[in-house]
C-alpha cells in the first residue's frame, strides 16, 4: 500500500499557490525470495529455486548492460543509467564520483503497466505533520560532570535532560510547560535551567512524592495546544 502524506512545498513560499504537496511511501516491500514465492505460485511448473535461478540471472545481464548504458526494456517497462551534474566551462569533461557528477537511474513503465496500476492503486491518506508539533525522542540525567545518564532514578535537585524538537512553550500559561503525572498527581514543573527548542533541563522539584511519573511536555505553536509524551518513565525517590 501507498502511504500518502501531505506535507509542505519546500519550492513555494506563498501557502495560498500549492503551497503543499503529496509525499508517499510503500507500507510493504517485496524482496527476491518472495517475488520467487508469490511467480511459483503463478500455476506454473517451475520450482521456487528455478525462479530464483532466473532471477539472478536476470539481474546479472541486466545490470550489465546498464554499466554498457543501454536502454533495458522489461515486461514492465524501460530503465536505464543516467548521471547528472555540473561544471563550469563547456570544454570541462563529466567525471563520475567528482563534484555532483552523479550516477542515477530511470525507470519508465510502459502503457500496459501504467494503466494497471492506475486502474488497481490501493493507498491510503495519512494526516499530515503539524507544523510546530512537539516531538519528545529521548529522557536523560545529568550527572555532576554534565554527562547525560539513561538511569532514570533521580532525587529532588537532580535534572532531567529532555531531547526533542519544537520544544519551546510560554511558561506564562499555566496550560504549557512540562508535567510529570503519575496515578496521584500531575505536577507543572515551574524551574528550568535551560528551555531551548530542542533541549530542555529540568530540575526535579523538592517536595515531588516519591513514585514512578511519566514526563510530558504541552506547547501551543498557533491557536492549538499539542501534548508530546515519551515512553520513558522517571522514578523519584
Amino acid at each position: 500500500m501507498l502511504n500518502i502524506k501531505t506535507v509542505k512545498n519546500p519550492l513555494v513560499t506563498d501557502e495560498t499557490k500549492d503551497g503543499f504537496c503529496f509525499r508517499s511511501t510503500c507500507s510493504e516491500s517485496l524482496n527476491i525470495k518472495k517475488l520467487a514465492l508469490e511467480m511459483t505460485d503463478w500455476n506454473s511448473s517451475f520450482t521456487e529455486a528455478d525462479y530464483l535461478g532466473m532471477l539472478s540471472v536476470l539481474g546479472k545481464i541486466v545490470v550489465k548492460h546498464l554499466a554498457e548504458g543501454y536502454n533495458i526494456e522489461l515486461p514492465f517497462g524501460i530503465v536505464r543509467a543516467n548521471v547528472t551534474g555540473t561544471c563550469e566551462n563547456i570544454q570541462d569533461g563529466f567525471t563520475l564520483g567528482t563534484g555532483n557528477n552523479i550516477l542515477g537511474f530511470l525507470f519508465n513503465a510502459n502503457e500496459e503497466t501504467r494503466k494497471y496500476v492506475q486502474d488497481n492503486l490501493v493507498y491510503k491518506q495519512l494526516p499530515p505533520d503539524i507544523t510546530g508539533e512537539a516531538r519528545l525522542y529521548r529522557i536523560t540525567v545529568l550527572n555532576d560532570d554534565a554527562s547525560e545518564s539513561k538511569n532514570l532514578s533521580v532525587s529532588a535537585g537532580k535534572v532531567l535532560r529532555l531531547h526533542g524538537h519544537n520544544l519551546r512553550f510560554d511558561i506564562e500559561d499555566d496550560a504549557q510547560g512540562i508535567f510529570m503525572e503519575n496515578e496521584n498527581t500531575n505536577t507543572r514543573i515551574s524551574v528550568y535551567n535551560r528551555r531551548g527548542t530542542n533541549v530542555v533541563d529540568v530540575p526535579i522539584p523538592a517536595g515531588l512524592a516519591a513514585g514512578n511519573y511519566n514526563v510530558s511536555i504541552i506547547t501551543k505553536p498557533g491557536n492549538t495546544y499539542f501534548t508530546a509524551t515519551i515512553d520513558s518513565e522517571v522514578t523519584v525517590s
